[in-house]
């Protein structure tokens, strides 16, 4: 007498509980091919083994037995039959890609740009109201005439004259003795 595969097995048991095939592919989101497949042991025809592993442990769990069982008898039939790899399994290349196209990232650097094109925007706006071009710009030979003129002693040169309002002058000592101040006297 033959061994029962893990294929048949399922079926048996999706059979006695008298769930149909399209029931449990509605219910596991396994599309009814890869069901049937699996009922009939064509895994060279399904995805990568580990796809035939949850693929079955799903199957086992909705039919209500238990999944350790049904896979220890998937593992028995994988030793005595392993599957090919097949048309469906996908390819490994060398080539790792990295996803940096998800939303979220998309969205952070389409704020970080913004935020970046806003304030560029704004500094031209600023400097262009805002900067003094009536005066020349202080360039260095300016800067080099200054210092020339203090090391000779000589009075420094102000490229930008300051406009400021007199403050109160303060006295020395000698001003005050030689000047007839009075101070008022404190009741």
């Amino acid at each position: 007498m033959s061994k029962e595969t893990v294929g048949e097995y399922l079926k048996r048991e999706r059979e006695i509980r008298q769930i149909s095939i399209q029931d449990v592919a509605e219910g596991t989101k396994i599309s009814l091919a890869s069901l049937r497949l699996i009922e009939e042991n064509r895994f060279d025809e399904l995805p990568a083994e580990v796809f035939v592993r949850g693929f079955v442990r799903n199957y086992a769990k909705y039919i209500g037995i238990d999944p350790e069982e049904v896979i220890k008898l998937l593992e028995e039939d994988f030793k005595g039959h392993k599957p090919s790899i097949s048309n469906n399994q996908p390819e490994i290349t060398n080539n790792p890609t990295i996803d940096v196209g998800s939303r979220h990232s998309k969205k952070v650097i389409g704020l970080l740009a913004g935020i970046f094109l806003l304030l560029l925007v704004t500094g031209g706006i600023y400097y262009f109201f805002f900067s003094d071009t009536s005066q020349p710009p202080t360039t260095a030979a300016n800067v080099t005439e200054k210092i020339d003129n203090i090391d000779k002693n000589e009075e420094p040169v102000d490229i930008e004259p300051q406009k400021s309002a007199p403050g109160p002058k303060i006295l020395l000592e000698e001003e005050i003795n030689s000047t007839n101040v009075t101070t008022p006297l404190k009741p």
